[in-house]
C-alpha cells in the first residue's frame, strides 16, 4: 500500500469545508492538499484538469457527504448522558441546525469541545478508510513549526 505523509488534522479541516463549489487535491508525493474554486476563479478550471490527469501524483478529496454528517451527528447524541443536551442537539439534527451553534451558551463548552473533537475523529477515520480503498495509507506527518515555530533553529 502507497503510504502518503499527511498532517491530518488539515486534511480532516479540508473535507470539512468541502462544497459543491471546490475541489481539494491531495499531493501524494508531498501530502499538501490544494485548494481551487473554478467557479469563482476560472484559472482554477485548468489546474483541476491537470491534476485530474495525473491520478499518480494527486487525488481529489472526497466532498462531506449530509448522510455521513447526520449519521455522525447521531453516534454523537448516542454517547451522551445528560438528557438536556440530547435533547438540544436531537432538535438541533431534526431542524438541520449546526451543533456548534446549538451549544453556543457558556454551559455547553465542554460538551461543544466534545463534539469538536469527536466529529474530527470521526472525519479522520472516514478519510482513512476512503483512502485505504483506494490503496493509499495515509501516515501522519509532523506539523510544519510544530518544535521550531519560528523557524529559528534553520538559522542557527
Amino acid at each position: 500500500m502507497r503510504q502518503v505523509p499527511v498532517v491530518l488534522a488539515w486534511l480532516v479541516n479540508a473535507f470539512e469545508n468541502s462544497s459543491e463549489y471546490s475541489e481539494y487535491y491531495l499531493d501524494l508525493q508531498t501530502g499538501k492538499h490544494y485548494f481551487y474554486a473554478p467557479m469563482d476563479f476560472p484559472e482554477h478550471e485548468e489546474k483541476v484538469k491537470k491534476m485530474d490527469s495525473q491520478p499518480e501524483n494527486f487525488a481529489r478529496l472526497p466532498k462531506l457527504d449530509k448522510e455521513l454528517d447526520i449519521k455522525i451527528k447521531q453516534d454523537f447524541i448516542d454517547t451522551l448522558d445528560a438528557p438536556l443536551v440530547k435533547e438540544i442537539l436531537a432538535k438541533a439534527l431534526a431542524a438541520d441546525v449546526d451543533f456548534r451553534k446549538a451549544l453556543m451558551e457558556d454551559d455547553y463548552e465542554e460538551t461543544r469541545r466534545e463534539w469538536y473533537k469527536y466529529q474530527n475523529d470521526r472525519y479522520a477515520v472516514f478519510l482513512k478508510e476512503w483512502f485505504k480503498a483506494k490503496g493509499i495509507e495515509l501516515v501522519e506527518a509532523e506539523v510544519p513549526g510544530k518544535n521550531d515555530p519560528c523557524g529559528v533553529n534553520k538559522r542557527l
